[in-house]
């Protein structure tokens, strides 16, 4: 599963990839595993992009990643555990909200 995260300022973010090996959803689809560090420098590639090609982070496909999820509505959760076949974390303020939750 390669899970695409946006919350940047996570230690477990590896150039927009969760290294985690494991992740939970919370009830409401919001990442808990984020461990925010205030400091985290994140290289702004904004200024180069069409010069050349920015240094992107390998896909992390884990076939023994597990995302366990207590978000009951949502399609993908079968019995606690996701589904997808990938997942997209956003970024709000203090949160990491899961964007491939999608209503039963």
């Amino acid at each position: 599963m390669d899970v695409v995260c946006r919350k940047y300022s996570c230690s477990y973010n590896d150039r927009a990839k969760c290294c985690r090996k494991n992740l939970h959803v919370d009830v409401d689809a919001y990442c808990e595993d984020i461990n925010i560090i205030a400091e985290k420098e994140v290289e702004d590639v904004s200024r180069d992009m069409f010069f050349h090609e920015p240094d992107m982070a390998p896909y992390h496909h884990c076939k023994t990643m597990q995302i366990s999820c207590d978000s009951v509505h949502c399609i993908f959760n079968k019995g606690g555990e996701c589904f997808s076949n990938g997942i997209f974390v956003g970024s709000e303020k203090d949160k990491a909200p899961c964007n491939s939750f999608v209503r039963k």
